[in-house]
């Protein structure tokens, strides 16, 4: 069994979707990294309003704020994924790799994702590759929240 990660991301919706959270391969080691879980929340006070959620696997991951992610397991080894938020220029998305497509939720909710035994989200073992976390709304400008948990 491999090590266990978490990190957080968060971002303010636009019209257009915007990436709170990414999940890669880091610029020293090409890995995998297998999402095992994730929740998508409203990270101040929501609105009754439609938020569009969108996950999908990227080849370039973007200008971020990195994150440090934590270990579940405090004896495990440091991570090697590399984990970005708060993005001001937008990973490279790959055409059509939709891992999640147009999920539509009130804001008042939160969405947990668990994957089946087998079924973790993975990505490339390609440097710069990985997973975003997207979301936008026609109007709201709340912050948006991804919470994510992998192995590696």
């Amino acid at each position: 069994m491999g090590a266990k990660y978490q990190a957080k991301g968060d971002q303010t919706l636009t019209t257009s979707l915007t990436t709170a959270l990414t999940v890669g391969s880091n610029a020293a080691t090409a890995q995998r990294n297998y999402i095992t879980e994730y929740l998508l929340s409203i990270a101040l006070t929501p609105s009754d309003s439609q938020i569009t959620w969108t996950v999908q696997r990227c080849s370039a991951l973007g200008t971020s704020s990195a994150v440090t992610p934590g270990q579940i397991n405090p004896a495990d080894r440091a991570p090697q994924a590399a984990v970005g938020e708060n993005h001001t220029v937008e990973p490279t998305y790959t055409a059509n790799a939709f891992l999640l497509e147009s999920l539509y939720l009130n804001a008042r909710a939160t969405f947990r994702w668990q994957a089946p035994p087998g079924g973790e989200l993975v990505h490339a073992a390609t440097v710069g590759a990985g997973i975003g976390w997207q979301a936008l709304h026609a109007s709201r400008t709340e912050d948006f929240a991804v919470s994510a948990l992998w192995e590696e």
